[in-house]
Formats: C-alpha cells, structure tokens, sequence
C-alpha cells in the first residue's frame, strides 16, 4: 500500500497515467516504472499500490479538471485497448536481467570518508576500494555531484558506488566550493585540485593514476569536462608536488550533461528559457536584467568555464547518458528540461567527430532506451573497461 506519507505530486501523477480502470489501486501489470521502485513502495508487500485519502481526492480533482478539458469520455472499449498497451509497456520495461528487474541501488559506505584535498571545508572527498588479484594497482573513477552549482553533496555519488568497485575500479566522490561560497572558476579549480591530490597520493590507496576516469551529473558534469578537454594544468615548477601532477584523464562519463554555461550559446542551441537559469547567474555572478553591462574579463571566465570551448583532438573518449527526448518541445517545457537537454551533448558529439575524439550520446525516445537508461552503469562499466584495457 501507498501510504500517506508517500502521497506526494509524483505518485499522484503516477496514478492519473497508469491507474487506467480507475479502480483508485495500481498492480504490477499497470506500473509502468521500474519493478524495483514498485517493491520499494509496496510497503506492505500486498502487490497493490493505494493512495491515501488526501492524495486520492487530489487525483479525483486533477481527473475532473483534465475531463472538463479533454471532452467525451473514453468508450469503455478505448479504454480496454489502452489498459492492454499500458500491460504490454510495463511488461517490456521489465525484460532483461537480474539488474534490471531488481534490487534497489545499496548506498556503500566509502572505504576512507572525508578525506581532505585542500583547505576549503568542502574540500573533501570520500574513497571507495576495490579489491585487485595481487593488490595490484587499479584504475579510478571520480564522481562530481551536480545541484546547479548551489547544493548537492559527494554521499549522493555513493549510490552509483558498487558498479565500479565490484569490477576492480577504485571510486571516488568529492565536494567542491558552492557558487554562494565562491564564483566562478573556483569550483573548477577545485576539481582540478582533487584529480592532482589524488595522483600525488595514488599510491597510498592503490590507485593507477595513469588510468583515472572522471564524470558528473548536471553541474558536475560540466565541472568533468572542464577538467577532460581543458590543458593539462600541471604545473612542473610548482613548489608544492600536489600541483606538478597531471590532471588529463582517461575517459568521461556524463549525465544529463551541459557542454556550455555561456547563456549566449545556451540561448542560441537549447530552445526555451535554460539560457536564463538562476544557477548560471549565481555561478558567474550576473543578472539577467544586467547581462548589457557583463564586462569583457566576465565574458571570458564564462567562456573559461564552457567545456565545448576547449575540446580538441587529444582530449578523451566521452559517453553522455540522458533521461530526456532530443525533442526540441522538451527542452521548452520548462528550464529545467531545457538546461539537461541532449541539445548539449549532441553539439559537443559534432565537434567531437569533426576531431576524431570518440564520443557518443544516449537519449531516451522508446522503451527500450528507456531500460537502457536505467542500466547506464552496466554500460558505463563496460565503457571504463575498455578505455582501461582491462577487457
């Protein structure tokens, strides 16, 4: 049963689409979300989905409105047809393995938590081991957290955790400056920062540092990129060693990525309103209402800042995961979808093949992207493998 607790917008809206015999109760043959999301709701395990009452009478309002709206009611044999399409989604939705049928995502404790890489209070990530044949050196995989540049923390990344680790590749999550705390390009420089820690200590926790891997959702996807395409920042006369090491990566694994935060390209590739996007104003620290006044030496940190701006020929092979259509209706459906839209990753993948650099972007247009998606770091680990030589 739904309990009350969980009557919230989602599930409300879950029910209006899936709930097609409008019997007020969903089963497993109507949800067309993931199996493991049904069992995980299904508190009492009685294989049915129930709304509470406040949630129930939100749903018969949002049904009301939308038949004032929509006309004539559905036939009772139209409505037969559609209950059947929505068993035969559910049902391909959940084709496929044990992984995808099943369990939920286990949060996995890191192996060293809070780990500092500078003196920020954010400066801090948290390391995930695998085990290796022989304690042998292992590749790695860093992970930024996304929130738009204002929230967000490195636990989050502790659900993506255990693919990695159980295929011998060392994970690691970190936290960075938020735009409040500081602007633009101190979150980058501070990313920067945690890749050149982690080499100066490769050693310690048995990692590789000629095979490290980087990736992101949303905000730390940019922040992934930046660091992959940008030159290599090491700086061989640095009087601390931290700084003399390489930050140029193996390989980029992206999420609902942005390649650009200048609001001119946004605004020229995204349809709708992303370009307008409080994070970027409070990243780069404009106005919408002042972007006439930008001064020539903001224009270039934004342009700084773009990872599209600094791909070429050497940088790393990428692979981009979204949840959304490339549809352009999409990204004009509100900022949000606009600001994750494949837009991004399809207008880096064009440089990238004008380059030579291998890259490719996942989008979600049917069912079977769909289970796709939801599998994304089976793909991803096979992905890392590769560029790891480990296969």
């Amino acid at each position: 049963m739904l309990l009350a607790q969980s009557g919230t917008d989602r599930f409300i809206t879950r029910m209006k689409n899936d709930d097609i015999n409008g019997d007020g109760k969903l089963t497993l043959d109507e949800f067309t979300g993931p199996q493991r999301l049904f069992e995980r709701l299904d508190e009492d395990g009685d294989g049915v989905l129930v709304l509470s009452d406040d949630a129930a009478q939100r749903l018969k309002n949002l049904r009301a409105k939308a038949s004032d709206q929509s006309g004539p009611a559905i036939g009772s044999a139209d409505r037969q047809r559609m209950m059947e399409t929505i068993q035969s989604r559910a049902a391909n939705l959940r084709q496929g393995d044990a992984a995808m049928r099943g369990e939920l995502r286990e949060r996995r404790d890191p192996d060293h938590r809070d780990v500092r890489y500078g003196e920020h209070e954010r400066h801090v990530l948290d390391i995930y081991l695998a085990k290796t044949e022989n304690n042998e050196p292992a590749p790695c995989m860093i992970w930024i957290h996304g929130g738009g540049f204002r929230r967000g923390d490195k636990s989050e990344g502790s659900l993506f955790a255990r693919p990695f680790v159980e295929n011998g590749i060392h994970y690691v999550t970190l936290n960075y400056r938020l735009s409040q705390q500081s602007l633009a390009p101190a979150c980058f420089h501070d990313c920067a920062h945690a890749v050149q820690f982690l080499r100066q200590n490769a050693e310690k926790w048995n990692i590789d540092k000629s095979r490290i891997a980087i990736g992101g959702g949303s905000a730390g996807s940019g922040l992934a990129q930046w660091i992959a395409y940008s030159p290599d920042r090491a700086d061989p006369t640095a009087a601390d060693p931290m700084l003399r090491q390489s930050t140029r990566v193996s390989a980029v694994v992206l999420l609902n990525a942005q390649t650009s935060y200048d609001f001119r390209w946004v605004k020229k590739h995204i349809p709708g309103d992303a370009w307008m996007g409080d994070g970027l104003q409070q990243l780069f620290g404009y106005t919408i209402e002042d972007i006439d006044k930008i001064e020539d030496e903001q224009f270039r940190t934004i342009q700084e800042c773009s990872p599209i701006t600094h791909l070429s020929e050497d940088d790393p092979p990428t692979v981009f995961y979204y949840r959304r259509s490339k549809d352009p209706e999409i990204a004009m459906q509100n900022a949000m979808d606009g600001i994750h839209h494949p837009f991004f990753g399809i207008e880096l993948k064009k440089r990238a093949d004008e380059l030579g650099v291998p890259c490719d972007v996942f989008t979600v247009e049917t069912t079977k992207d769909r289970l796709f998606y939801n599998r994304r770091w089976d793909h991803a680990v096979k992905f890392l493998k590769k560029h790891f030589e480990m296969e």
